[in-house]
């Protein structure tokens, strides 16, 4: 029995993500998505993966299945009780650049900024309801995805636009994706593979890019919203204001369908008309399609680009250091971004790049005569159940 119980929730729009912790270490991965028309819930643990199918049409009830699912399958006796839920929280807000227990005020400040970020927060606004009513009595703690970039400089922070205007509404660069990069620090930190002037890309489904002085971030690609900086799977990245507003005539879109179009139905899907799978594009991109080569053309030089970017904020660099779901797995990929990189002092070694595919430990993938360019897993739900049992313990 646990002293210890941590629930992470990292709740998403296409689907729901939970991992149970156990005095600091995972038992369970625990993941709900559509397969067929069917809400499907897996349980992963101690090496198995167990699936169960409820036939809801919404994941708006994910929640609930979890502790019963976890006790089925014997990870957890239904005597232990959970201390406390980790939730990370995507908010463009200085209030919500920082960890903070999920009470009605908070709740109430977050509903507030439902207008300004309807995408990510309308998600996780239902979610924290759901899971009051399945969790009542845990503690709930807002685990800031924004955090982690609070260390950087205030001209990094902001626009160029009235500071009068970005205090009153909160209209700054707040950076996402902190987690992720706060774990990799310490992956680093761990492995003493940490340098001082240090850039990481964080390459997925959303993309971004850190430049890291001393372990702390200086400057990231995303801004107010995820969406600012590189092109993503389904996201357009930075884009004029003039073009946006263009798009939105064109089409007769709402303010909120704006959005939608530029997060959901952009990037890679919206660019090469047919996928955001960077398999399916280069399947399709050696089999002469246009549109998928010019999709992966600008996905690596807004890549290439943003580490040109990130060098010029530290002043130089030390190691390169890639990670998320598409870094870990496509060695094309990475290849590809590299190819440019030799002023910067990074070049790979081809044979050791093509055997590295999501490295348990953190893999150097340079040439000999290259500064280091380092693959590392990273690992958000062991990040957000740290921080969750740290402000438990405050």
């Amino acid at each position: 029995m646990s002293d210890s119980l941590i629930l992470v929730v990292n709740p998403g729009s296409a689907s729901r993500k939970y991992a149970l912790f156990a005095d600091g270490l995972k038992k369970a991965n625990v993941h709900f998505e559509f397969v067929d028309g069917s809400v499907v819930g897996t349980v992963e643990a101690d090496g198995k993966k167990q699936s169960v199918k409820y036939y809801d049409q919404t994941l708006e009830n994910a929640c609930s299945y979890v502790l019963p699912l976890l006790h089925q399958y014997r990870v957890i006796e239904p005597s232990e009780k959970l201390q406390a839920i980790g939730v990370r929280v995507v908010a463009p807000s200085d209030n919500f650049a920082k960890d903070m227990i999920l009470d009605d005020s908070v709740i109430e400040e977050l509903k507030s900024l439902q207008q300004k970020a309807p995408i990510h927060i309308t998600t996780v606004l239902a979610e924290i309801q759901k899971l009051k009513e399945s969790f009542a009595g845990i503690p709930l703690i807002a685990i800031s995805d924004s955090a982690f970039h609070s260390t950087k400089p205030v001209w990094a922070s902001h626009y160029g636009i009235s500071t009068e205007l970005a205090e009153k509404f909160g209209i700054k660069r707040y950076g996402y994706h902190g987690i992720s990069v706060g774990s990799v620090v310490r992956r680093l930190a761990e492995s003493n593979n940490l340098k001082p002037k240090t850039i990481v890309c964080h390459i997925g489904s959303g993309s971004s890019i850190t430049a890291l002085l001393d372990g702390h971030s200086i400057e990231t690609t995303m801004g107010y919203s995820p969406l600012e900086g590189l092109m993503m799977s389904t996201r357009s990245g930075s884009i004029d204001v003039a073009a946006a507003l263009a798009i939105m005539r064109e089409l007769k879109l709402s303010d909120i369908e704006l959005e939608q179009y530029l997060n959901k139905k952009s990037g890679l899907l919206g660019v090469s008309g047919g996928s955001d799978d960077i398999r399916q594009l280069l399947v399709a991109e050696e089999q002469g399609d246009k549109n998928s080569k010019l999709a992966l053309q600008i996905f690596v030089y807004k890549i290439q680009q943003a580490i040109g970017q990130m060098a010029a904020s530290l002043g130089g660099v030390d190691c390169l250091v890639f990670t998320a779901t598409i870094s870990e797995r496509s060695f094309v990929i990475r290849d590809r971004i590299l190819k440019n990189l030799g002023y910067l002092g990074f070049e790979i070694d081809k044979n050791i790049n093509e055997k590295t595919f999501e490295p348990k430990e953190v893999a150097n993938i340079a040439s000999q005569n290259s500064k280091p360019v380092l693959v590392a897993a990273t690992d958000e739900s062991a990040e957000i159940a740290r921080r969750t049992e740290e402000n438990i313990n405050r």
